[in-house]
């Protein structure tokens, strides 16, 4: 599949909000305190439509097919700005949702941090997310970052190969919001 890897844009969000939803359900639950698709989704549109937080579409790249269609989305950041980019998202969760959930630090800073990767139903298995992934890497390296760094779920032993065989190594095994995760990275010389 021949994909165009750009950065996302605010109109992406009629269809990136879905795709990521699908790398992030059980946290956007936690945050929204509800197993509910619709509201998870309607949650992470407002925040890609808005900048400066976490999930906004200027910390994504999205992967388009050859007809314009978003094929998946990588989301990251400087992870030295993560506390700051994180603010919006408590104070919408403690506003909208009465929740009061501060979850841990996913990223300790100096690296770029992927936040999440996510490819759409129709385009699994079609090497969208390695493209992704690719793409992070050298965005990662021309920024000049030290350093690029993720978090891969221990229960999620296919994602874990595949950010090895992408050049990731295996780090610290860490909570988060409920969950057990190894950060993973990869060192620039």
């Amino acid at each position: 599949m021949h994909l165009t890897i750009r950065p996302a844009q605010q109109q992406d969000a009629a269809v990136v909000p879905e795709i990521m939803l699908q790398a992030m359900e059980d946290i956007i639950f936690r945050f929204i305190q509800k197993e509910d698709k619709k509201e998870a989704i309607r949650f992470l549109t407002d925040l890609f439509q808005q900048t400066g937080n976490l999930y906004s579409h200027e910390n994504t790249f999205v992967a388009v097919d050859p007809e314009g269609n978003v094929m998946g989305s990588l989301t990251g950041y400087n992870g030295d700005h993560f506390i700051a980019l994180r603010q919006p998202i408590l104070e919408l969760i403690q506003k909208q949702y009465a929740n009061d959930l501060i979850p841990e630090p996913e990223t300790v800073g100096q690296e770029f941090y992927i936040d999440s990767v996510a490819v759409s139903t129709a385009a699994r298995g079609q090497g969208v997310g390695t493209e992704l992934l690719k793409h992070a890497i050298k965005h990662a390296k021309n920024e000049d970052f030290k350093q690029i760094g993720l978090l891969v779920d221990l229960d999620n032993p296919n994602a874990k190969k595949l950010y090895e065989r992408l050049g990731f190594t295996l780090g610290n095994k860490m909570p988060f919001v409920g969950g057990e995760y190894y950060h993973m990275y990869i060192q620039f010389v």
